[in-house]
Order: structure tokens, then sequence, then C-alpha cells
């Protein structure tokens, strides 16, 4: 299985639509190996091998049918009702994940959703990178686009309820969180110091985020070079940080799959709500 998509769609509540949504991956080539639906942020991961450009494809009508953003709340930021398609190659050539991010990103513009590509498949600087895309939310990339930002795919008009979808291509990333009894504002000043814009570790990028639960919060990370910064540093860095802030960590949580050689050993696994799955198992199974 040499590529893999991690489509995020932006819906973790009604888990009768995240179901529809699989249903509709595996009805159109694709093979769902994970999903990860959280109602906080309101938002599903899905991991998927198989038929990617078809399925991938019927996955953003599907989406674009039953989500409406107009109506949508969660504590993640989103621009579409399929947010982010990022192609992985897994013991691939980087032009491979490449090459079917551009033909994924034109299915999905001939299907008249807004398409920017971004990561390796970006066409320009200013989409390189999905904060700057996420920048301002959709009413901000609305903005951009009637400055002149055009879409890579698809029409400049966009409709509030789908939104925009951007189509990566890029190498292993782990979605790591840590959950904090503290309160959002804690959560906020230790995102800041443990991303590496604000001086943490390399290839580390955090929100600080309010959940449901009342008395939690938590830094909700993005690992984009884990052979460098894996889930034990970024969590030695976290753990640092909440006790001079004077919080408990409460648990750890990864969010997809991660290769073997990522899993964490330390405390970060200890502290898992549910035990890390890698990718090998899920491919093997």
């Amino acid at each position: 299985m040499p590529l893999l998509a991690v489509p995020n769609v932006s819906e973790g509540r009604r888990l009768d639509v995240v179901s529809a949504l699989v249903d509709r991956i595996d009805a159109n080539g694709g093979i769902v190996f994970d999903r990860h639906a959280d109602a906080a942020h309101n938002r599903a991961v899905l991991t998927v091998g198989g038929d990617l450009l078809r399925s991938m494809g019927e996955l953003a009508i599907a989406a674009r049918d039953m989500i409406d953003l107009t109506r949508h709340d969660g504590v993640h930021p989103r621009l579409g009702a399929l947010d982010v398609c990022p192609i992985v190659p897994y013991r691939e050539p980087a032009e491979a994940a490449r090459e079917l991010a551009e033909q994924v990103g034109r299915v999905l513009g001939d299907a008249g959703i807004p398409v920017f590509l971004y990561g390796a498949a970006a066409r320009r600087a200013e989409t390189r990178h999905l904060p700057g895309l996420r920048r301002g939310g959709l009413a901000g990339i609305v903005q951009r686009i009637a400055g002149g930002l055009a879409p890579d795919f698809g029409p400049p008009e966009v409709d509030p309820r789908t939104g925009v979808t951007c189509v990566g291509a890029r190498g292993p990333l782990i979605a790591f969180n840590v959950w904090l009894e503290g309160d959002a504002s804690v959560a906020a000043a230790i995102a800041a110091r443990v991303r590496t814009s604000g001086g943490g570790p390399p290839g580390v990028r955090a929100l600080g985020l309010a959940m449901g639960d009342r008395g939690h919060a938590q830094v909700s990370m993005n690992l984009t070079d884990p052979a460098t910064t894996g889930i034990d540093r970024v969590f030695e860095a976290v753990e640092a940080l909440a006790e001079k802030e004077g919080v408990r960590i409460a648990a750890t949580e990864i969010v997809g799959l991660v290769e073997e050689r990522f899993l964490p050993k330390g405390k970060a696994a200890r502290l898992l709500m549910a035990p890390g799955r890698s990718v090998e198992s899920a491919l093997q199974g």
C-alpha cells in the first residue's frame, strides 16, 4: 500500500454522518484503516488506502452534501467540510504523493469545490504552509480570494456551507494532544512556548484549546518532523511547562496512525487515553 490519505472532515459529533462518509469511501474503492472522531473538535480524522483518487472525490461530494459549515461549531480551526486531505507516501517516493495530490485536487475542483494545494504539492509559496492558509478561518481565505489568491482548482466563489479544501502532500506527521487539568488560558500559554515559533523543539505546531469537559483544556499539537521531535520529547517539554504553570497533566492522545518507530515509550505512552496504533499493524490487519 504505497500511498495513504488522511482526510479530516468537519464532523465529529454526528457519528451516523461519520459512518456514512466512511461507507462512501468503502463503496468507491477506498480502505479505511482508522477513524478518530472528536466531539469537542467536531472533527473526524480518517486514514485511507486503496483507490484514493476515486474515494477522495466521492468523500468530498458526500461531505459537501452532509455537512453545513454555517451550522458548525468546534474548537478546531477549519476551512471546509472536507477540510484537509494530505497524501502521505508510505515507503514510496515523495513525488508519487505530490502527483496524486494534484490529481485529487483536480477531481475536487471539477466537482465545484475550491481547492488549494499545500505542502510538497503547493504551486506557490503563499499556499505551502497550512497554518498560513488557515489564518483568519474561512472568512480570511474568502477575503484573500477576493484580493487575488485564486484556488488551484475549482471556482473562486466559495459556498459558505462547504468552504474550501486543502489538498497536500507531506511526509509523516503526528497529531498528539495533551489534556490538562486547567483552563484554556493555561493551555494557550503552554502551546505558545512549546511550538517551534515560540522557542520550542523543532517541528512543533501547537494550539491551546478549551475542552467541553469542565476544568479541562488541551495542548493540541502537530509534530511535522517526528524523526527530530517525537512524542516522548514534546511530552517532556509540555510536562515541564505544565509544572511551571502549576497544572496537572490528565491524559495524552494520539490522533490517527503512527509509524511503529514513532510510538511513545515513556510516560506519554502510560497516559494515553487509548493505545496508539501503528501504520504497520493497520496495514497487516
